[in-house]
């Protein structure tokens, strides 16, 4: 009995994982901080931009494409380049993200306006604001983002 519920823990725990070449990682990964960056600059503005997304978020999406990189030739030595990454990160990177850029403050002369990118969309359409969180709730979840992105990243396992 013991022995048929640890085969079935193994195949749902098999279900939650990806199984991607290392490489083929490697490139969607260069592609999606392409996108990622492009998204980031073009919801904010002036210092928040140069400070926020060019020091910090530019920054770390380098530094990890490096690392990345340097597993990738690491791995292919060893003739093991095929790693598995956990599905479970996927939504709550993604939905991270996603908040960040639609509530991504902007600039308004020297000091940050008081509301995001989406808030002043619907603004300047006339459409009520329901949601407007705070400065630091944004720069709270960028954090936790990246936080989430690096777990992803250094939780890749080989076969």
């Amino acid at each position: 009995m013991q022995n048929n519920k640890h085969i079935s823990q193994l195949k749902s725990d098999k279900s939650l994982m990806i199984r991607i070449n290392i490489w083929a990682l490697f490139i969607l990964y260069v592609i999606y901080s392409t996108i990622s960056l492009h998204l980031f600059f073009s919801t904010s503005g002036g210092w928040v931009t140069f400070f926020v997304f060019i020091m910090i978020v530019g920054l770390y999406y380098t530094a990890s494409a490096i690392g990345l990189l340097v597993r990738g030739i690491i791995r292919t030595q060893g003739k093991r380049t095929i790693v598995k990454l956990k599905k479970s990160f996927i939504p709550y990177i993604i939905g991270l993200q996603g908040f960040v850029i639609l509530f991504n403050y902007d600039v308004c002369g020297d000091s940050i306006c008081y509301q995001g990118f989406l808030p002043n969309l619907l603004i300047d359409n006339g459409i009520p604001v329901l949601l407007d969180p705070p400065f630091v709730l944004v720069l709270f979840a960028l954090i936790v983002y990246l936080s989430l992105l690096g777990f992803f990243l250094l939780e890749l396992e080989g076969k």
